[in-house]
Formats: C-alpha cells, structure tokens, sequence
C-alpha cells in the first residue's frame, strides 16, 4: 500500500501540470473522449496513458483507505430468503381439484430486495433524459476556451451561466439541451463554430452531475402503498420492487403511471418475466402515481405443462396465450384432448342446476392445440393430460443373457431366436430345456407361453416364437432348475458354518475352504451326518472317517465324497489341551504369585507346599478361595420396589449387594487341612482360582442398622452384643436378633442356639451385618371408627325395637 501511495506522489510531480489541472472538467468523460480531447489539447498518447494509470491507481488508494489510512472492511449484502410457494396460493381457487396447490404466477419476483433493482449512479444519463429543477449540468469548454460550469437548475427550470445569463432548460431531454446550449454560448464564445484540429477553436461538452430525486405514489392493490422519493433515473420497476410489489389481489397485467392526470404507459409485467421486455417501463417524474388496479380474469393450467401456475389473462387473450405464459407444453403431452372445468358464469347459471361444467376441448395436431383461440373464462382450470405409457413396438428379454433389455421390435416376423442374437446370445449356465414368453393380451391380462429354448435356437418353429409388441421373454440358468446346496462343517476348524457344495467336493476339500482343522482337531473318528430321504423314521446316516494329519495331500479316490447337506463335525483331542491352568496364590505365603497347575486334582495344600509354606503373619483362620461363578451375578438385586417391599412387613431386609462380596468365597478350615490331607477343606484347585492368605486385622466390620457402622477393634472373647454396642447400638430399624455375620473366611457364624452353651467366638476380621426391619403402619382410628358406628347403630335399633315392643297392646 506504500508503494502505490509513493508512486501516485511521483506521478504529481512529473505528470504535465495542464493536465492534471484540468482532471475535475473530465472525470465524466468516457476512455475514448479522454483520448479525443488529450490529441485535441496537444497532449501525446503518452500523456494520456500515464494519466490513465494514474487514475486508476488513485482509484484503487481510494477504496482501500479511508480518510485516516485505516483499510475499509468490505460490505456484504445477503439476499433475503424467498417466500415458500404456499405464499401465493389463492384462496379463490382453494376446493378446486389439482389448483388448490397451484401458486399465482410471478408475485414472487418481488420478494427480492429493492436494492437489487436501483437505478446505477455510476453510468452517464442517458440522451431521452429529461431535465428538471434539482439536476446538476455540467458544461464543459476546452481548446481556445477552457472552462468548466457546474450549474443546478432552478426552481422555474433554467440554469445561470455567467457572460451567458439565464437559459431555460425545464423539460429538455440531454440531447435537446446540448443542442441550446451550443447555440447560446457560441453567441458568447465565437471559437465554437471554429475547427478545434485545424484552426484552434474551442469544443464542448454537456452532462450530467447529481440528479435531482423525485417524489411518487404507489396506489391501489400494492403491498406497501404510500409515497416514495427516489433517484430521477428511476422507473415504474423501481418503485414497485420498493413497495413489495402487487398483493396476491392485484394484477399484474395493467399497471398503470398516471401523470398530470392521464395514462402515460400501461405496464404489463408478463412481458418483462416471460420475455424480458421493459420497453413500457418509463422514468417517473415528480408526482408520478403507480396505480395497481385489481386483478382480472384468471385461470389455473397443470398438468403436462412446463410452468403450472395460476395465471391471469386479459379479455382478448385465449388458450394459445395461456400455452405460451406457461412455457408451452411438454413433449409427454396428449394434444388430442383437454379438460376444463369450468364455474358456470353469473348470465349462465340459470340454466343449469349446478354450478360446475366439464368441458372436452378437442384437438387433430399438436399445432391446432398452441394456436388455439378457445376462449377461456375466469376460474377455469385447464388439465393438459399426458400420453399412456404402452410402448409400440418393445419386447423385453431377461435372465441368462449377455445384454438383457427392452429392443426394438423390428417387423412382423421378428422370432425369440433374433431377439436372443441381438441380447448378444446365452450364458454357458443357461438352461436351455425351458424358457418362458409373458405375452400381454389385448385386455391386459398376461398370458404364459413355455417354450424349449434348445430347438428355439436351432430354428425349431414350434418353439422359435414370433414376437408381438410387448412381449418378455424370460430365460433361466441352471442354478434355478439345479440350485447348487450346502455342506456344513463345525467343531475344530478355522472358520466354522456353511458352503456351497460343488461337483466332486471332498471331506478335504471342504476342510481347506473352512481355513484348515485348528490345533486341538481330533483327525479321527471325524463325524459325517447325510440325510436320509427313504426312511421317514431315520433323519441322519452317521459316517466316520479318519484323515492323517496332512489331509491336504489325500488323494480324492481315497477321500470321502461329500453330498448335498451333509453335515461334518470335527471333534476336538482332550490330550491337545493348550489352555493355561493358572491359579493366583496372594498373601502372606513365602512365594506368593501366579501358579501353573501340574496336574488334574491337584489340591490346595500341594500349592501351598510349593509356595514353600505360610510367613509368620499368616492369619489362617480368614484362609478363602475366590472362584467365580456368573450366576451369583445375574442373582444380584438392587432396591426392591414398593410393590415386593409391602410383602415384608414385619421381615427383616438384607442388602443383597453387600453381601455378594461373600459369593464367590469357599471358607477353608485350615485346622481340618492340617489334621486330614483328605478333608473336603483340602479343595481341588481349578484354573482361574484365586487363594487367599491373609494377615490378622484384629478389626471386627460393623454395618447397616447401628448407629455408627464402624471398624471396631477386635477382643478376644467378646460376643456379638460388644460389638454392636462399640458401633453405635441398633437404630430404630433394626432387625435385633436377625443379625448375620460371616467369618474372615467367608463361612456364616451362627448362634449356639441354647441358653446354656455359648455362642461360638466371633474371630477377627469378621464382618456383622444388622438388616432392617421393615414394620407395618398400623391405623387404628379408622378401626375404632367402624366399631363405634357399630355400636351406636346397634344400639339405636336394640332402643327402638324396645319402645315399639312397648307401645304394642
């Protein structure tokens, strides 16, 4: 940008002064004009280039930088979205079969913004345009005389030009003016009659600065009448896309400028959407009216037509009209007929009894139909139908052929053998002992035709048809008459399921395509089930064979020949067992770790042996297994609902969800262990076991309903009140004497059940669970109630039999 701010400084020191003096006089000059007058003033071609350039750098200076330097951000104009077509539905053609839905042709052209359509200020007025008070006339001399004038016409429609004096101009069109002015300056300045070139005479030029503004009304059906000032250059158009253009009431065929009274143009607005023509469109004055008179007569056209639309039509104008405002009609059209329906006109409804006529307009060419001048009236809608759909002369061939398709039916004696050489012959799977021709009858039934495909080809007559027009000729292959079936291989393979079972394929063969047998595969004894399709009591026949370890090398007459749905299974080798048998030893053992089971029924003292016994801290009373088991998981309950919840009153509630932590422990007694290697405490191990040795937390676990669920410190001896006690005591809930508690070791401790023996001892690090107790609310008022009605009734009856017993004789 400091580059081209430099060089248009350079260029004003070293640009002629002359002519840069004189740049205001030619700024509205063309390129060509410029030129002219540069020559003309003795300026060289290069001059004139060099202010060319000059021009259009400052130009660029000038949209790049404002006043301060700061480069201008550009401005953006988004178009406003156009209305959705069910803004010009008409309500007067609403009830109307297929016009309901049809827009009003060409109102939604003015739902574009108005800016799009302003007069230019950036073009020279053009030589029809009239002057008025308020425009700016620019007169300009050079030559012998340079000057320039810029003159704004008065009030009273004349301009002052000094030495000249008053000149009237009101009403000139520019050429007119040119011409008047020339006469009165060259009265002033005699070197205007003089040759410029020649003899050094003067030369001029009239134009137009800033225009004047005119004030308009726009009256009638328009969607935003009122006044309107706008730029002199502007036109009926103009002013029309400002106001919002006609309402959905309004026409669009005679919009009328009304000035000084009278008609100066009738615009019909057809004309510029259909042809573009604004030839009617004129420049507005001060106090123009735009006048939208109510539309006239309309009518509704769809169907096979380019443009279906409501459109509305003068009183001379007909069908072709309508034809040619729709964009005429389409190549499907049926030009032979169209249907009119027609609202019976006011003078007419007197002789009929109701009020909607059905019209056939009938038609011999397609050129009688556009050229038509039926007469149409307002409220019709016109229905151009279109053709049917049969075609003439097809025949169509499908299924086992190169090229299937519709063809050209050529001639009478056409026969299936041509059509199928034209198809581009038959697949090799073809099957050629039947094929089938659907023939379309003359009242539109289908008629199946079978023929031998075979002799059809060898030019057999009897077979090798003669087509008529929409004939289908069907052809199969082989699969559909000789399905290829399934062969169904599981157990030790790759990829398990079903194949197709081809010519010749081998028990080998369907191994290869299963991806091969896997590791653990038993080659022997490999099971084949076959169907048995001749005794209905039997469903399989079981097959077994034996294939050495490289099956792929069986040859086939020594393999075994696989039939359709035979079912093969391989069965799996127990010896090939390749699974790890781990079990995890955690704890306070010598070498806790992940261990390898050595063999089947290997116990959990052998582990521990071979985990060189327990440390010193090892707490063998809280000696567990955890083995998993997915049914303790599907059995977890969350919070029961309402429902199940009334159905405990009076029952105490367990947290299932504490307790299964407990689930997947077996409790060992290691005492047992030590005593009896063959005590069922002493378990087999099983992959996936974890052992558990842990160390003495001497910590007691209390939960649920005490009063402060707590890690009570363990005392030898103590019982299960002590620990209640240390957490808090039973809250109000609590279900007292249904408490469960579960040894470190995940066994259940229970009482002794007598009075006189002891409850067993609580060890460390069990855990004590206070269930809640859930107790029915119990509502006694109403109880008493009912039994208080009771009584009282009672007793008013047992009184009033009393005193009727009385007063009996």
């Amino acid at each position: 940008m400091k580059r081209l701010i430099y060089f248009c400084l350079l260029s004003l020191f070293f640009l002629p002064p002359v002519l840069f003096a004189q740049l205001d006089q030619l700024k509205n000059m063309s390129p060509d004009e410029l030129k002219k007058k540069a020559t003309e003033m003795g300026y060289s071609e290069e001059d004139y280039l060099k202010f060319q350039q000059l021009k259009q750098q400052t130009s660029e200076v000038k949209e790049k930088v404002d006043t301060v330097g700061v480069p201008k951000a550009p401005t953006l104009v988004t178009p406003p979205a156009p209305k959705a077509p069910e803004e010009y539905i008409l309500p007067s053609f609403q009830g109307r079969d297929h016009a309901a839905s049809l827009p009003a042709f060409g109102y939604n052209i003015f739902t574009y913004s108005p800016t799009t359509f302003e007069p230019s200020v950036n073009i020279p007025a053009p030589k029809n345009y009239v002057v008025g008070p308020g425009d700016e006339i620019v007169i300009s001399l050079w030559g012998a005389t340079q000057l320039v004038h810029k003159l704004t016409v008065a009030k009273d429609g004349s301009i002052y030009i000094p030495d000249v004096g008053l000149v009237p101009v009101n009403g000139l069109t520019l050429s007119a003016l040119k011409a008047r002015l020339f006469e009165r300056l060259s009265k002033v300045y005699s070197s205007l009659n003089v040759d410029v070139k020649s003899q050094g005479g003067t030369s001029m030029d009239v134009s137009t600065g800033r225009l004047r503004s005119v004030k308009v009304y726009v009256l009638g059906e328009i969607t935003k009448p009122g006044g309107y000032t706008l730029p002199s250059l502007s036109t009926a158009f103009t002013v029309l896309y400002y106001s919002g253009g006609p309402t959905l009431n309004g026409s669009l065929r005679k919009v009328k400028i009304l000035r000084d009274g009278r008609t100066v143009s009738e615009i019909d607005v057809y004309n510029y959407l259909l042809k573009g023509d604004k030839s009617f469109d004129v420049n507005l004055e001060d106090g123009d009216i735009i006048f939208v008179p109510p539309a006239g007569k309309r009518v509704a056209a769809f169907g096979s037509i380019l443009r279906p639309a409501i459109y509305e039509l003068k009183d001379d104008e007909t069908l072709r009209d309508l034809i040619k405002f729709s964009g005429n009609v389409t190549f499907n059209t049926y030009f032979q007929r169209v249907h009119v329906e027609r609202i019976i006109p006011f003078d007419q409804r007197a002789n009929y009894t109701e009020n909607i006529l059905n019209l056939d307009v009938s038609f011999n060419s397609i050129n009688s139909l556009v050229t038509s001048i039926y007469k149409l009236e307002d409220g019709d809608v016109i229905s151009f139908l279109s053709i049917n759909k049969r075609p003439e002369n097809r025949v169509d061939i499908s299924g086992s052929v190169r090229k299937p398709g519709a063809y050209e039916l050529t001639g009478s004696n056409m026969t299936v053998r041509d059509l199928v050489v034209k198809a581009d012959s038959l697949f090799p799977n073809t099957f050629t002992d039947e094929a089938l021709l659907i023939r379309t009858l003359p009242n539109e039934k289908k008629e199946a035709i079978s023929f031998n495909l075979k002799n059809a080809m060898e030019g057999d007559p009897s077979d090798n048809l003669v087509l008529e027009n929409r004939d289908d000729i069907r052809i199969y292959s082989i699969e559909n008459f000789h399905p290829t079936r399934n062969v169904e291989i599981l157990g030790e393979v790759n990829r398990p399921g079903k194949y197709s079972r081809y010519e010749n394929m081998t028990l080998t063969d369907l191994m290869v395509l299963a991806g091969g047998v896997t590791e653990k595969a038993h080659m022997e004894n490999i099971g084949i089930s076959r169907l048995d399709t001749l005794n209905s009591d039997i469903y399989y026949k079981e097959y077994t064979v034996d294939l050495p370890n490289n099956y792929w090398e069986v040859k086939p007459e020594n393999d075994f020949l696989l039939e359709d749905y035979d079912r093969v299974y391989v069965k799996i080798d127990t010896a090939k067992n390749f699974d790890n048998k781990v079990v995890a030893l955690k704890g306070e053992v010598e070498f806790p770790g992940s261990y390898s089971l050595i063999k089947r029924g290997e116990r959990l003292s052998d582990l521990i042996t071979r985990a060189n016994g327990f440390k010193n801290g090892a707490y063998k009373e809280g000696i567990y297994v955890n083995r998993f088991n997915s049914l303790f998981e599907k059995s977890e309950q969350s919070l029961l609902p309402d429902t199940i919840r009334l159905n405990l009153y009076n029952r105490p509630l367990l947290n299932k969800k504490v307790l299964s932590e407990f689930s997947n422990r077996i409790p060992i007694d290691w005492e047992a262990v030590e005593k009896d290697n063959n005590s069922i405490n002493n378990i087999i191990l099983q992959p996936g076991d974890e052992i558990n040795v842990p160390k003495d937390p001497n910590i007691v676990y209390v939960m649920g309903e005490v009063g402060m669920p707590s890690n009570v410190p363990y005392k030898k001896g103590e019982g299960l009140s002590y620990y209640i006690k240390n957490a808090g005591g039973y809250t109000t809930l609590a279900a007292e004497d249904k408490e469960v508690v579960v040894l470190p070791n995940g066994k259940t401790w229970s009482r002794s059940g007598w009075f006189f023996i002891p409850d067993p001892p609580i060890l460390s690090g069990s855990t004590v669970f206070v269930p809640t107790y859930i107790e029915q609310k119990s509502d006694a008022w109403p109880v008493i109630r009912d039994i208080i009605t009771v009584v009282s009734t009672s007793t008013i009856v047992i009184l009033t039999v009393l005193s009727l017993t009385h007063r009996l004789p």
